[in-house]
């Protein structure tokens, strides 16, 4: 009796501990695939997938019924909890979809009394379930195996924004390879592994309809020893810590050039559009380097009273730090 109890207890445990490794995947999932979602919807799409795995779950379990059968023990026998799991069972398999489709509704505006396209976003949630649901499950698979990577080479990854949507991303790859190569990082692109590319090409349709966001994973960056992923709104940098923070700095003296938004909010990415005006302005003989000079104390001066980040502070000051100093090095040669 005693050696029942403790195995119950040791299942029990397990089950604790593979829901709590199914939730720490996800986290660490969406920013390997994923990247930075639009804020206000996220939650949502992050229940149509856990949802939609849930869905896919209960058609599975109907199929492979020990899949339901490991929950057994755990839940008393008796005519009133068959009935309510049989219940449950049904709720999911029939309420799922449309819950799932209800959600892409309101993550794309679309409202109750547009009924007609309410209706397709319903039954869009059937496809939605089975594509989102599948995509749960391989990303269960792949995200682990890119983790277990980083650890055994003692490498980690850190997202900057990058307003990559709507610019090409060959374009600003390109642009990436040259701002590494200004500071001494020889890199090109290459193709990724299946363990990054496969779950990204599975959604991104969905994410094309959902966010007009998408991440590009026919192609990485690759440096010796750092690789550079690229989503609609930012990009992952995986490497050596020193060496993420290198490339980090690089692209950010790199973009001075180029009007790749680097920052997030609206206010920030003004401050960068001037930066960028008084730096094309100079270079196109439009204002004298005094000028400019004087036009970039003044942005200091008054642009950074503006309600921005910290991350976002520190960046533009390194930008205009690096016009400052191109500006600078072409006065003191003349």
């Amino acid at each position: 009796m005693t050696l029942v109890i403790l195995l119950d207890f040791i299942i029990l445990l397990l089950i604790r501990f593979f829901i709590k490794i199914v939730l720490t995947i996800f986290g660490w999932a969406t920013n390997i695939f994923f990247g930075k979602l639009p804020d206000k919807n996220k939650i949502w799409f992050y229940m149509m997938l856990v949802l939609s795995f849930v869905w896919i779950y209960c058609l599975l379990a109907k199929a492979f019924p020990w899949m339901f059968n490991i929950f057994t023990d755990y839940i008393p026998e008796g005519a009133f909890t068959r009935a309510m799991k049989a219940l449950l069972y049904i709720v999911c398999v029939i309420g799922i979809p449309p819950t799932v489709g209800a959600m892409g509704a309101y993550i794309t505006d679309v409202k109750k009394e547009e009924e007609a396209k309410f209706l397709r976003w319903l039954l869009k949630g059937y496809r939605y379930s089975l594509m989102l649901g599948v995509t749960m499950a391989v990303i269960l698979v792949c995200t682990p195996v890119i983790r277990i990577k980083r650890i055994l080479k003692h490498i980690t990854a850190e997202s900057m924004p990058a307003g990559v949507a709507g610019k090409g991303n060959i374009y600003v790859m390109d642009e990436i390879i040259i701002a590494l190569g200004k500071a001494d990082m020889r890199a090109m692109k290459r193709v990724p592994s299946k363990f990054y590319s496969v779950p990204v090409k599975m959604i991104n349709g969905i994410m094309k309809e959902l966010f007009d966001y998408v991440s590009d994973r026919e192609f990485y960056i690759a440096d010796e020893n750092v690789t550079i992923y690229l989503n609609s709104s930012d990009i992952m940098i995986e490497g050596k810590p020193e060496l993420v923070e290198k490339a980090k700095i690089a692209i950010v003296k790199g973009f001075v050039e180029n009007d790749i938004f680097l920052t997030e909010n609206e206010i920030s990415r003004k401050m960068e559009t001037k930066i960028l005006t008084i730096y094309k302005n100079w270079k196109k003989g439009c204002l004298s380097s005094n000028e400019a000079l004087r036009s970039l104390r003044n942005l200091t001066e008054t642009g950074f009273e503006e309600d921005i980040t910290y991350d976002d502070w520190a960046l533009l000051t390194a930008q205009m730090n690096e016009v400052e100093h191109n500006i600078l090095s072409k006065k003191t040669n003349c």
